[in-house]
Parts: structure tokens; C-alpha cells; sequence
């Protein structure tokens, strides 16, 4: 079995990096996994070489590493007494090594509209901002919310309120009115920018009636909300307001030291970034992604960001928007990695959804053998990554390749025991402090809430809900889905990307999502699969379909029933949701819709909430 290596890991900055601890402790680290084994048996020195490296600035420094290092929970406070700022370290590297070169390219949809700031200018719109929130009276721990497209301005009002130290939220326009609500009431935020207006898929769009509903809501329900600030689109509806993932979604917060020191960590070291080169992330300001996309200006990298639709005018648009831009590493989902060879390139992550083997084989294909596919996994709960590739091992097709320094990740049954050697399938686990393990939820007073979305399976041990098996022959991670959407009919559990996998490979199929029924009063599960296709044949494509199940994956893993749809839904940033699917083919409640990009398509789905059960099934 073979896979990708980097034509020359000596000159990554991980590598330096490797020479770097060698160096400091006297070691002889050869290997990623010498590294990575060292990193997270002797988390300390890991923790004070990585601050070191990474370069971070502070105004007083850090009387140790950690109080409480042993323990993930409590979570642990990471280096106690340094005093830094979080904008000041975001623009630090750029204004030091190049203040007249750009910092950011911003593009609208199709490449029309495309302003470029250096990063003198960025500093220069910070420091405006910040003046302007001031005077608006935000002070340090004041919530600064926004509803904005992935823009300059939506960049200099977080880094603005960094400046500051108040606390920024933001989310994507297309969000609807009882999503928006949802979020800011629990944030209680003393000022909001908002975009009234947006252009997407060719369309412009007015979010006048939306917004004006959300911020009527919200001025009734948060007496601290003081002002309403329109940063694109007229500011008229406003005049009508100034009187007065399922479920509510965790309020998630970030200590900025932390998510800076974990992301420059991941930036530098995994990713490879450096000053020279363009970061590309296709995301919306609702997606931790965006964050990350932001934090790469730590490293003094040139970002670019995308307002619109990434497939408007065509997908194809997305090459000739990498050749114009010469990025270096752009991050793409795996639905609009659709591109061709490009001189520039270094890296092409992929993060959002699992990468099939069958898109990695099509990228080994296609692309120059220097250039190397990372696929990724993390998430908001982090604001980073936990497996990934790095320049310093061998990547292989469908697979995640090594965890990130100093967290050691594991693949655990539900008795608790690590089965990553196995090749069994399980949760992934993290079982040592990590830099960007939240600060606390939101109005949690006594961190119940957080001990239960991430200790309550596993006590003491970060249980992130991902379904996982790790390859003990390549030492790397294959995502099967998230637990919560694990199939497991007859006692079989296994992952909807097993079942993707398959169907990826036949062309007839634009689209799929899988998705396991149990009614109430059910004791068992039957797994439901919807197509999108056009094919003539629907019959002769459900014998196609389950042969290549039953041979790839398993006969136990054949869907009960196979069923044609008109669309898939997704999230506004590109995943597929199954849970939505699921809550309706069982009957359950729906809630958090605002977060689905096409909800049209999910009416079609309420008719398959009444399949008979299959007769295997039945008999459980």
C-alpha cells in the first residue's frame, strides 16, 4: 500500500520544529510518531516548546505552563499570569516581515468586486473600528455579535473587538430570524452589525423582513442590545426595530490565548504555513472554519475570502479563481473539490465531511505528485483539528493521516477501552489537555452542561462524538460519521460513510444521505438510503447499488430500503444532515431548522416515515 510523502520534509517548519525540541531537551526525535509520542508524554515541555516556537507576543509572561495539567476535567488553566492580546498577535507577523504586501483579498461570487487590503491598511481599519466600538461604549467583556458575510469588514469587527477584549460571535446572513434569536439571547450582545443585504447564486437578496422580525425579537428579550449597526444594505427597516447543529445550540467560549496557541500550533506544524504563502477557505462567518481561516493571518499569511456561492457561475470557477489567487493551500469541502493542477499549490486540505478514497484516488490522479490532499477532522467545540496530515508522514487514500501534537487521541469501545490497534470501530477519544478546550458554556453556572457534552460518556476523558476506526497497519484514521448518527440494525454498528464510500462510486448517483429508523415502540433499527439521481432505471439501480454493498462493506450493512429523492439537505456550510432526516423518518421533533441551506427538500421525506418494518427486522 502505497501513499503520498512530501519530496522534502526536511524544509517544513514541523521538522524545524523537530529540531527545535531536540535541540532545547537533548533528544533525538527522528519520526512524527517520535514526536508525537514525546509531545504528549511529557505535555509540559510540549506545551512550553510549542509557546516558544510558535512565536506568541505578550505584554507579561506566564508563571508556568498549567495549573491543573494532569486532569482534562476540570479543564485545565493554561500558562496562569501571561497577559497578551489576541489582535495584536494576529497582525504581529505580517506588519513585522511585510506591512505593504496584502494581508487580505476579498471576492464576491464569480471574482466581480475584489478589494485587497495590506496589512498596514489592516491595522489602520482595526484601530478605526475599535475607536468607533469604543465611542459606542464596548468595553473588555462586552458581547460584540454580527450577522455578516465573509468580508473585510466582518475580519476588522472581530479583530476590532479583540483589540478590545470583548467577546465576538458571529453568524451567516442566510441564517433565518428564530436561528439568530436562538444565539444572540443567550449572549445578551451590547451591539450588532448586520448585513441587510446579500448576493448569492446569482441573486440579490433582501434580508429587510428577516432581520427586522430577529432584532424585534431580540431587543425584547435582551435589554442589553443597544445598538443595531447596518454594515452593507439600506438601514431604513432599522427605524421599525428600536422599541425596547438540534435544539438550542451550545454557547461555546473561546479564550483567545487558547484558540490563537492551538491554531498557530496546527497552522505552523501541520499545515506548513509560513508568510509567503495564501490560505483559501471556502466557509461562511458561521463556521469555525472562518475563525481559522482568520487565525492563519497569525502566521503573516495572505488570506482570501469568498462571498457566494462557490458552485456560481460553475464549480469550474473555483480553478480559475486558485490560478488568479496563486494560493498555496486552499481548504476545500469535499463537495467543490472539483479542480485541476495548479502550479502554486503546496497543500489542498479537506475538512467538512469525510473524504472518500474514490476522490483521494481522482486527486493523486489529477494533481502533481508534490502536491499533497490533507484530510481533516475537528470542530467548533475546538476551533481546530485533531487528525490531520503533516509534511512528515505517508498519507493514504480515504484516510486521516496522524493526530495532532500533544493530543493523545484514541479510538475507545463503550466499555471504555482503547481499541485503535484492532481495527475495530468506536469513538474517538482525546485523553490529554488541550490548548482550545473551552473556556465554559455560556450562562453554565456550574459547567453541568459542559461536562456532559464532552465527559459524561467516558469520565475524565474528551469524548468528541465522532465515529472512528484507526488502520494499524497505516497508523491512520478512517471517520465512519458522528456517533449520534451511527447505523446499527440488528446490533451491527457502522458508520454512513462506509455506505457512501460505495455509492461514490457509481456515477449515476449525483447524491445520497443514509439514515437509521426506529420508531417509537420499535426495539430495533432498519437503515433508510436516499439517492439523488435521474437515472431511467430506478429498480436495476437498487440491485446495483446493494450488490456493491453487500460485497464492500457487508450483507448485514444492506439498507432495508433504498428511495429516490429529489435533493439532499445540507447545512449552509456544505454537510450533509442526517439528523434532520432521521428525526423525520422516526417521527421525532424537529427544531433548528435555520440551519438547513435547502429546507425545501425536506417535505419529500415525511412519506418514508411509515415503511413497514423489513421483515429482519421485524423478527428482532
Amino acid at each position: 500500500m502505497e501513499g503520498w510523502r512530501h519530496p522534502y520534509p526536511e524544509g517544513s517548519r514541523l521538522d524545524a520544529f523537530r529540531r527545535h525540541v531536540n535541540r532545547v531537551y537533548r533528544l533525538r526525535l527522528q519520526t512524527y510518531d517520535d514526536i508525537h509520542t514525546w509531545s504528549v508524554e511529557n505535555l509540559e515541555q510540549f506545551s512550553r516548546a510549542t509557546w516558544d516556537f510558535c512565536g506568541i507576543i505578550y505584554s507579561v509572561p506566564p508563571e508556568k505552563v498549567a495549573n491543573g495539567l494532569p486532569n482534562m476535567w476540570p479543564r485545565p488553566e493554561w500558562f496562569p499570569g501571561a497577559r497578551l492580546n489576541y489582535t495584536e498577535n494576529i497582525l504581529a507577523a505580517g506588519l513585522a516581515n511585510h506591512p505593504d504586501q496584502i494581508a487580505l483579498s476579498a471576492l464576491r461570487e464569480a471574482g466581480t468586486h475584489c478589494r485587497h487590503l495590506t496589512w498596514s491598511d489592516l491595522r489602520h481599519l482595526v484601530a478605526h473600528y475599535a475607536s468607533a466600538m469604543r465611542a459606542a461604549g464596548i468595553q473588555k467583556s462586552d458581547r460584540v455579535a454580527a450577522i455578516l458575510s465573509n468580508s473585510i469588514e466582518a475580519v476588522g469587527l472581530l479583530l476590532a473587538a479583540g483589540s478590545i477584549g470583548a467577546i465576538f460571535s458571529s453568524t451567516a446572513p442566510d441564517l433565518g430570524a428564530s436561528g439568530i434569536v436562538s444565539r444572540y439571547e443567550q449572549i445578551r450582545p451590547k451591539i450588532l452589525f448586520v448585513d441587510s443585504e446579500v448576493f448569492y447564486a446569482g441573486k440579490h437578496r433582501v434580508l429587510h423582513k428577516k432581520l427586522a422580525t430577529a432584532i424585534t425579537q431580540l431587543r425584547q428579550r435582551v435589554p442589553e442590545l443597544q445598538k443595531v449597526v447596518t454594515v452593507s444594505g439600506s438601514n431604513s427597516f432599522l427605524k421599525e426595530c428600536r422599541s425596547g447543529t438540534t435544539g438550542t445550540p451550545k454557547c461555546i467560549c473561546h479564550s483567545g490565548g487558547g484558540a490563537l496557541l492551538q491554531q498557530k500550533r496546527e497552522l505552523i506544524l501541520s499545515t506548513d504555513l509560513n508568510s509567503d504563502s495564501t490560505y483559501y477557505q471556502y466557509t461562511t462567518t458561521g463556521w469555525m472554519m472562518w475563525n481559522f481561516l482568520v487565525g492563519s493571518l497569525s502566521v503573516g499569511s495572505r488570506i482570501v475570502l469568498y462571498d457566494g456561492s462557490p458552485l456560481h457561475p460553475s464549480a469550474a470557477f473555483q480553478v480559475k479563481l486558485l490560478e488568479e489567487q496563486k494560493y498555496v493551500c486552499p481548504g476545500l469541502i469535499p463537495n467543490y473539490m472539483t479542480t485541476e493542477p495548479l502550479e502554486s499549490l503546496r497543500y489542498v486540505i479537506s475538512s467538512g465531511s469525510p473524504l472518500s478514497s474514490e476522490v483521494a484516488h481522482w486527486f493523486r490522479d489529477s494533481f502533481p505528485k508534490r502536491v499533497g490532499l490533507f484530510s481533516g477532522s475537528g470542530g467548533t467545540d475546538l476551533v481546530a483539528g485533531i487528525i490531520n496530515g503533516n509534511p512528515m508522514v505517508e498519507i493514504f487514500d480515504g484516510e486521516l493521516a496522524s493526530s495532532q501534537l500533544g493530543m493523545n487521541v484514541q479510538v475507545w469501545n463503550a466499555h471504555g477501552c482503547d481499541i485503535g490497534m484492532t481495527g475495530e470501530r468506536g469513538d474517538l477519544v482525546i485523553t490529554t489537555p488541550f490548548f482550545s478546550m473551552p473556556v465554559c458554556f455560556w450562562g453554565d453556572k456550574d459547567n453541568e452542561k459542559y461536562r456532559k457534552a464532552y465527559f459524561q460518556k467516558f469520565p475524565g476523558v474528551w469524548c468528541h462524538g465522532d465515529f472512528v476506526l484507526k488502520n494499524f497497519v497505516t497508523k491512520g484514521y478512517v471517520i465512519l460519521g458522528r456517533s449520534d448518527g451511527v447505523l446499527n440494525p440488528g446490533g451491527i454498528r457502522f458508520g454512513t460513510a462506509e455506505i457512501y464510500a460505495v455509492v461514490d462510486q457509481i456515477a449515476q448517483i449525483e447524491d445520497c444521505i443514509a439514515v437509521g429508523q426506529r420508531r417509537p415502540g420499535e426495539n430495533d433499527e432498519q437503515v433508510l438510503l436516499f439517492l439523488k439521481t435521474e437515472a431511467a432505471d430506478f429498480d436495476g439501480l437498487q440491485q446495483k447499488v446493494k450488490a456493491a454493498i453487500r460485497e464492500q462493506v457487508g450483507p448485514r450493512q444492506v439498507p432495508a430500503y433504498i428511495c429516490q429523492v429529489r435533493d439532499i439537505p445540507y447545512t449552509l456550510n456544505g454537510k450533509k444532515i442526517e439528523m434532520v432526516v432521521k428525526s423525520i423518518v422516526c417521527k421525532g421533533k424537529l427544531t433548528n431548522l435555520d440551519s438547513v441551506a435547502n429546507p425545501e427538500c425536506l417535505e419529500e421525506y415525511a412519506k418514508f416515515a411509515d415503511l413497514p418494518l423489513s421483515s429482519e427486522a421485524a423478527r428482532l
